[in-house]
C-alpha cells in the first residue's frame, strides 16, 4: 500500500530542526560539507515546506519573497529513497500555489546544472550565465505566475 504524502507548512520547531537535518543529508552531505551548511541568514523570513510520510520528512522546500514581483525557490530537497516518486514535482507546485496567494509575479530557482530538465519540465525558463556555487554549476530558471 502506497503511503500518502502530506505537502504543509513546517508546524513547529521540532520540525524545523527535521527538515534542516533532512535537507543537509541530501545537499550538503553529499559534497562533504557540516550540518549547518543546509542553513543561510534568510531562513527566519522565509516559508518552508515540508513533503511528509505520517511524521517523517521525505522533502523540502522554502520560499522567500524578494519583491512584489519576485519569489525565491530554494533548497528543493527529496531523501534519495524516495526520488522519482513525483515528490519534488509536488512541492513545486505547492510552493508556487504559495507564491500566487502571496501575490508573487515570478518566481526564480538558483538550479544546479543536473537539474535544468526538471524544471524546464515544470515550465521555467534557463536565463543568464551559469556560476560555481559549492564547486557545482548553478543557472537561474524562472516560472512566471
Amino acid at each position: 500500500m502506497k503511503q500518502e504524502i502530506q505537502i504543509r507548512l513546517v508546524q513547529n520547531e521540532l520540525e524545523r530542526q527535521a527538515l534542516y537535518f533532512q535537507r543537509w543529508i541530501v545537499l550538503r552531505k553529499p559534497l562533504g560539507l557540516a550540518q549547518g551548511t543546509e542553513q543561510d541568514k534568510y531562513e527566519q523570513e522565509a516559508i518552508p515546506l515540508i513533503a511528509a510520510i505520517d511524521k517523517t520528512i521525505v522533502g523540502s522546500v522554502r520560499l522567500r519573497i524578494l519583491s512584489s514581483n519576485l519569489g525565491s525557490l530554494g533548497y528543493l530537497a527529496v531523501l534519495p529513497e524516495f526520488q522519482g516518486q513525483g515528490i519534488g514535482k509536488k512541492l513545486v507546485f505547492s510552493l508556487i500555489e504559495l507564491a500566487r496567494e502571496k501575490e508573487v509575479k515570478t518566481v526564480r530557482a538558483k538550479v544546479r546544472e543536473g537539474a535544468i530538465g526538471f524544471y524546464q519540465k515544470l515550465g521555467f525558463e534557463v536565463r543568464g550565465e551559469k556560476s560555481v556555487f559549492l564547486g557545482i554549476p548553478h543557472i537561474f530558471a524562472y516560472l512566471n505566475l
